[in-house]
């Protein structure tokens, strides 16, 4: 554990999926509450692809808090960019999120986070060269 998410995040953050074109976008956001969180995210939303706000398609919204409460990486705060899990292991992780805050906390965790998966990847890699 390096980065430690700040008070704003773990007091205010949200997170939803996008769903635009068949594609599907991980964003987080700062909020009130949920009602508050889902407006700000399909304004954003709204405003940068171009459509009008009732076209926008959010799914899974959760805060900071329940996105902990259902995660399993031992480092609570890594656990708002776990997507899906294998029993006690994660399966995937947010991929190019948006981040509709300007926390430096939050940045620097999804660095880390990507910076431990390369690491692994590397370390694989290795120890298949290795035989």
């Amino acid at each position: 554990m390096g980065t430690e998410l700040s008070h704003l995040c773990k007091t205010s953050l949200y997170r939803a999926v996008f769903s635009h074109d068949r594609d599907e976008s991980v964003v987080f956001l700062s909020a009130d509450s949920r009602d508050d969180a889902r407006a700000r995210a399909a304004a954003a939303l709204a405003a940068i692809h171009r459509l009008e706000v009732q076209e926008v398609t959010l799914s899974n919204l959760a805060s900071f808090r329940e996105l902990v409460d259902i995660g399993v990486s031992d480092d609570e705060d890594m656990r708002i960019f776990e997507l899906a899990w294998k029993g006690p292991q994660v399966s995937a992780w947010a991929e190019h999120p948006l981040f509709l805050i300007n926390d430096p906390s939050l940045l620097g965790k999804w660095a880390e986070l990507y910076a431990d998966l390369a690491r692994e990847v590397a370390l694989a890699a290795i120890d298949r060269a290795r035989g």
